[in-house]
C-alpha cells in the first residue's frame, strides 16, 4: 500500500496534473491582473486555496520523486540538487509571505516618520465617555474584498444598548464631496465664491469646520479670503473678511488694502452680489451662501479600479447610514459618549525615525517628465543617506527603495514615496535558485564528463 502510494505521488501523471494546474492558475492570474490590478490578482489567485493546494502537491511530488530514487547514486546528484532547489525556493516564498514586510512610507519635505503602511486593512472602534480618554472597543484585521460584510455584517455594541453595524462594501469607489445645507450642530457657515478679472477666473467653497469659532482662511498669495463667525481683526495683508450673522442669509464684509493700510469697502453681502476688491481689477462674487453647512461624501461604485478609486464601507448607527473611505475616520455620538471608527491600512513600526531632508528630481531636457528622482533622508544611526532609484537604503533588516513621489498642481515635488521591504526568505530563494542552476548543469552538461565510469546496476 505504501509503495503504491509513493509510486503515484512520484508519478509523471501527478507531475503533469500539477504543471497543467500551475499553467491554468497563472493564466487566470494574468487575466485578473489585466482586468483589475496585481493586488486583486494576489487575493483571488496567487494566495487562493487553489494555488496553495497546487504548490503543496508540487512539493509532495518532488519529495516523493527523490525518495523513490533511493538508494541514490552519483548520477542522481544533479537530479536531487534541482528538485531540492525547487522545494527550498518554495519554502523561502512561504517564509517571506509569513514574516516579510512589503509596504510604503510617504514622507513630506522635512517630515519624520517611523511607521510603514502595509497593504492589509484593519477596522477599529474607540469610545470616549469623558471627551478625553479613549477606550478601544473593537479591533480586527479585515479583508472585505474576500469576506464581504453583505454576507457577514460586523456588529459592535456601544453604550446605550446601541450597536455599530458595517454591512456593505464597495471595492472600487469614486469619492465625491459636496457642500450641502445642514443643521447648526452639523457645521458652520459655508460660502461658494468667485474671484475674477481679465486674467483670473476661479470659484471655490469656503467652509468653517471648527466648533471653537476659529475662522477659515483661503490664502491666494497676494490676498486672503476669511470666513469667520466672530469679529476678525485684519492681519495687515490684502483681505476680504466675511462674517456670518447666525441664521441670517447675509454676510457682513470688509475689504482691507495692505497698500492703503485701511478698510476700503464694507457692508452686507448676499448670494449673487458682487463687490470690488480694489486689487488688480479683481471682483469678488458670492455664488451661494449656507448659514449652516456640512460636507456630504458619496461613493460611486465602479467595475474596476483606477488611480483615483478607493474602497468604502457603509456604517449603520441609530437608524442612519454613513459612508467612509479607506484610511478615513468617523465620529458617532450617543447621549453619553463619542465613538470613533477607523478603517484603513495597517501600520507597522520600523523601530527608528526616518526624516526627509531633501528631494531632488531630474527632468528630461525641455520637458517636465521625470528622468530620475532621489531622496536625502536622515537616520540617527546612519546619518544622512541618499536613496535613489538604483541605490536603496538598508537598515535593521529593512530595505528602502525610491519608488515614486507626489507633486502639487504646479508640478513641484511635495513628498517622496519609499517602498519598504523585508524579505527573510530571500536567502532561501537564492539558495534554491543556485541549487537548481547547479543541478541542471550536472544533469545536462557535466554528467558524461564527471561520471564516465559506468556504475553497477
Amino acid at each position: 500500500m505504501w509503495k503504491s502510494t509513493l509510486k503515484f505521488l512520484a508519478s509523471l501523471k501527478l507531475a503533469v496534473i500539477v504543471i497543467i494546474a500551475i499553467g491554468v492558475l497563472s493564466a487566470w492570474g494574468t487575466i485578473v491582473e489585466a482586468q483589475y490590478n496585481s493586488r486583486i490578482a494576489t487575493k483571488i489567485v496567487y494566495h487562493s486555496p487553489y494555488m496553495i493546494i497546487t504548490m503543496l502537491l508540487l512539493t509532495v511530488n518532488l519529495i516523493a520523486v527523490i525518495v523513490d530514487r533511493y538508494p541514490w547514486k552519483r548520477r542522481h546528484l544533479g537530479f536531487i540538487l534541482a528538485h531540492v532547489g525547487i522545494i527550498t525556493l518554495l519554502v523561502g516564498s512561504v517564509v517571506t509571505k509569513k514574516w516579510g514586510v512589503d509596504g510604503s512610507m510617504v514622507l513630506g519635505l522635512g517630515q519624520t516618520k517611523r511607521h510603514v503602511t502595509l497593504p492589509e486593512t484593519e477596522l477599529s472602534v474607540w469610545a470616549s465617555f469623558n471627551g478625553d480618554n479613549m477606550t478601544r472597543l473593537f479591533s480586527k484585521e479585515v479583508d472585505f474584498y474576500m469576506q464581504r460584510p453583505e454576507q457577514n455584517p460586523i456588529r459592535v455594541p456601544v453604550q446605550g444598548g446601541k450597536e455599530i453595524v458595517i454591512d456593505k462594501y464597495i471595492p472600487f469607489a469614486l469619492e465625491q464631496r459636496s457642500i450641502v445645507a445642514g443643521d447648526p450642530e452639523e457645521g458652520g457657515p459655508a460660502l461658494r465664491f468667485q474671484l475674477q478679472n481679465d486674467n483670473v477666473n476661479m470659484s471655490e467653497w469656503l467652509r468653517t469646520r471648527s466648533s471653537d469659532g476659529r475662522p477659515e482662511v483661503k490664502n491666494l498669495g497676494p490676498a486672503k479670503i476669511v470666513l469667520a463667525t466672530k469679529d476678525y481683526k485684519p492681519s495687515g495683508e490684502n483681505e476680504i473678511i466675511l462674517q456670518a450673522q447666525g441664521a441670517k442669509k447675509a454676510l457682513k464684509f470688509k475689504v482691507y488694502s495692505s497698500r492703503l493700510k485701511k478698510i476700503t469697502n464694507s457692508g452686507e453681502l448676499r448670494a449673487g452680489q458682487t463687490i470690488e476688491t480694489g486689487w488688480m481689477g479683481l471682483k469678488f462674487r458670492a455664488l451661494k451662501y449656507l448659514p449652516s453647512a456640512k460636507e456630504k461624501v458619496e461613493f460611486i461604485a465602479l467595475k474596476a479600479p483606477t488611480e483615483i478609486t478607493t474602497s468604502a464601507i457603509r456604517v449603520l448607527f441609530r437608524d442612519k447610514e454613513y459612508w467612509m473611505g479607506l484610511n478615513g475616520a468617523l465620529k458617532l455620538f450617543t447621549d453619553s459618549s463619542v465613538n470613533i471608527i477607523s478603517y484603513g491600512n495597517k501600520r507597522q513600526s520600523v523601530g527608528f525615525d526616518v526624516k526627509l531632508e531633501k528631494f531632488q528630481i531630474g527632468r528630461y531636457q525641455g520637458t517636465m517628465r521625470a528622468a530620475s528622482y532621489e531622496s536625502d533622508v536622515s537616520v540617527k544611526e546612519l546619518g544622512m543617506v541618499n536613496i535613489s532609484m538604483n541605490e536603496p537604503m538598508k537598515h535593521k533588516g529593512l530595505t528602502f527603495y525610491q519608488a515614486s513621489y507626489h507633486e502639487d498642481e504646479q508640478g513641484n515635488p511635495i513628498a517622496s514615496v519609499l517602498s519598504v521591504n523585508k524579505d527573510p526568505g530571500r536567502w532561501l530563494k537564492y539558495l534554491g535558485s543556485l541549487m537548481i542552476v547547479f543541478g541542471s548543469i550536472f544533469m545536462f552538461y557535466f554528467k558524461q564528463k564527471i561520471f564516465q565510469k559506468k556504475e553497477p546496476a
